[in-house]
């Protein structure tokens, strides 16, 4: 399905639903956003925004839906969201799927999709204005080049087409750059993900595989801020845990210029425990809502990171070798 499509079957249908993944990032709530603005309807997530996303709406005068029932819109679209358990449902009746990620049950699920992978989703919901003709203004535009800016890691994981979106954003909403950057250097630090971020690192387990750092922890809350914050310490790879409700998750982070899927890696994983995992390369979760021991998951994801990297570092058998 390409943009024109995508657009097509939203319009057939009235009252809809932008539900964005749980803890709603920028580029989740803002991509949301930017959709209710084209076609009308309703933002919503099944627990919150993140405190960037929580400062978007509140510049935006935006009233998001919380826990909202999806049976009582014509349409649900999935933003930013690639499984049923990231969006927080069981179940979706009537759905659509639009996503950067690698698909996964959703797709499936849903009555269609418009998923490409990409640097944000943003980027495909502002395809899907200028392959249709329609207006960016200066809010909408706002809200997509923050998204694109916080997903892309101040730009340091954008593809070239990223930078091709950002300019014509920046032209067809008439702002600049800086006041998006401003706006995201003043947004509230929350002091729970700081103390997250600080408990993680003291709790920390270290696994070293040659040259590489592999680190586990486990938090109560914030374990993606949590992980990013351990690979800043100087960690190749990090792996967050946390439990809530009987609910296991997993956040990944891989330091720039290690060639390790993380995506891909929990997807395997959560395979193996009955759940859920997916994302990108260097950031990507994992959510079991089955009982499970989580010590014995994060050393399932350290046992699968380092087979992964040192069969990266093996080298190629010369013809005629014998085992």
């Amino acid at each position: 399905m390409d943009e024109n499509e995508f657009y097509g079957r939203v319009r057939q249908y009235d009252n809809v639903l932008f539900l964005c993944h749980k803890n709603a990032d920028a580029d989740s709530f803002g991509s949301a956003y930017a959709l209710m603005r084209l076609f009308g309807g309703t933002v919503g997530v099944e627990d919150g925004l993140s405190a960037i996303a929580e400062a978007l709406a509140e510049r935006l005068s935006v009233s998001v839906a919380i826990r909202p029932d999806p049976s009582k819109y014509g349409l649900t679209v999935v933003v930013d969201a690639s499984s049923m358990v990231q969006a927080g449902y069981e179940r979706l009746d009537r759905c659509a799927v639009i996503d950067h990620h690698e698909p996964g049950d959703l797709v499936g699920a849903c009555l269609f999709s418009f998923t490409r992978r990409a640097s944000s989703t943003a980027e495909l919901v502002f395809g899907v204005y200028e392959k249709n003709g329609a207006h960016v203004d200066a809010e909408v535009a706002f809200a997509l080049l923050l998204a694109i800016l916080t997903d892309t890691g101040h730009f340091r994981y954008a593809q070239p087409g990223t930078f091709d979106a950002v300019a014509k954003i920046l032209r067809d909403g008439r702002i600049e750059l800086s006041s998006v950057m401003d706006f995201l250097a003043q947004a509230p630090a929350d002091i729970s993900s700081r103390i997250a971020m600080l408990k993680a690192a003291s709790r920390l387990s270290l696994t070293r595989e040659g040259d590489y750092l592999l680190v586990t922890s486990k938090v109560s809350s914030f374990g993606a801020q949590a992980a990013a914050s351990l690979v800043g310490l100087g960690a190749d790879v990090a792996f967050v845990g946390s439990e809530l409700d009987g609910e296991v998750r997993i956040s990944g982070r891989v330091r720039r210029g290690v060639e390790l899927d993380l995506a891909a890696l929990l997807n395997e994983i959560g395979k193996t425990y009955g759940g859920s995992g997916g994302g990108h390369t260097a950031a990507a979760g994992l959510v079991i809502k089955c009982p499970v021991d989580i010590d014995k998951v994060l050393k399932a994801c350290v046992e699968a990171a380092v087979r992964r990297l040192t069969a990266a570092q093996a080298p190629p058998r010369s013809p005629g070798h014998c085992p």
